[in-house]
C-alpha cells in the first residue's frame, strides 16, 4: 500500500473513532439525564455513564451545555429523519402516510421511557435556555405544515365539507402530545396499541372514508 492510501487509511479510521465517541457521549447525555434528571446530569455523571474523559467531551462538545443542546437536537434530528421518509414516499397515499406518522409517533423508537424523560427534562429548561425549544417543540413547524398538507388531500378527496386541515392537524398534535403525557407518567399501566387505536378512532372521526 502507498504512503498516500496508508494516511487515507488513518484519517478514515480517526474519523470513525471521533464519530463513534461523539455518538457515545450524546448517549450517555441522555442516560445521565433518565438517570440522574437534567440538573444531575454533571460532567462527572456523564464522564462515568461513557467511561470516556472530560478532555474527550471538551474535544467533541467544547462544554456541557453544548453537549446537551447536542442531546436534545439529536432526539430531534432522528425523529424528522423518520417522518420526513415518510412524508416523502411518492408511493404512499395521503391516508397511510398519516396513519404511519401516527404509528411513529407512538413507537418505540422515540415513545421510550429514556427519551421521553429526556424530552421533557428539556422542556422543563426552556425559559432559562430558548436554544432548547426548536428541538423539543411540539408545534414544529415543519411537521405541522405536512400534516396540514396531508389533511387538506383528505378532505379534499373525501369532499368533506365542514372539515378543516388546520384544526384537525392541530387537534390530532394535541392528542399525540397527551397520549406521550400519559405515557411519560403512567409507563407501566400504558397500553400502547389502545394508545394507537385511539388515535385512529379521532382520525377516522375527522376522515371516515379513510380510515
Amino acid at each position: 500500500m502507498s504512503d498516500t492510501g496508508q494516511h487515507e487509511e488513518g484519517l478514515n479510521a480517526r474519523e470513525f473513532s471521533k464519530s463513534k465517541n461523539r455518538r457515545h457521549l450524546l448517549d450517555s447525555a441522555a442516560e445521565a439525564i433518565f438517570k440522574h434528571g437534567f440538573r444531575g446530569a454533571t460532567i462527572a455523571a456523564i464522564q462515568e455513564i461513557s467511561g470516556l474523559s472530560r478532555g474527550m467531551i471538551n474535544l467533541h462538545f467544547k462544554t456541557k451545555e453544548n453537549l446537551l443542546l447536542a442531546v436534545a437536537e439529536d432526539l430531534s434530528n432522528s425523529y424528522s429523519e423518520r417522518w420526513n421518509k415518510v412524508a416523502l414516499d411518492p408511493d404512499l397515499p395521503a391516508a397511510e402516510k398519516l396513519r404511519r406518522i401516527i404509528q411513529l409517533d407512538l413507537s418505540p423508537d422515540f415513545l421510550n421511557r429514556r427519551d421521553v424523560a429526556v424530552w421533557f427534562a428539556f422542556r422543563s429548561e426552556v425559559y432559562s435556555n430558548p436554544e432548547y425549544r426548536k428541538s423539543i417543540d411540539s408545534r414544529d413547524a415543519s411537521l405541522r405544515d405536512v400534516m396540514i398538507e396531508l389533511c387538506q388531500t383528505l378532505i379534499d378527496e373525501g369532499n368533506y365539507l365542514d372539515a378543516d386541515a388546520e384544526l384537525a392537524t392541530d387537534g390530532l398534535i394535541a392528542l399525540l402530545e397527551g397520549t406521550w403525557t400519559d405515557f411519560h407518567l403512567h409507563a407501566e399501566e400504558f397500553d400502547r396499541s389502545k394508545a394507537e387505536r385511539t388515535c385512529l378512532y379521532i382520525a377516522k372521526s375527522l376522515f371516515p372514508d379513510h380510515f
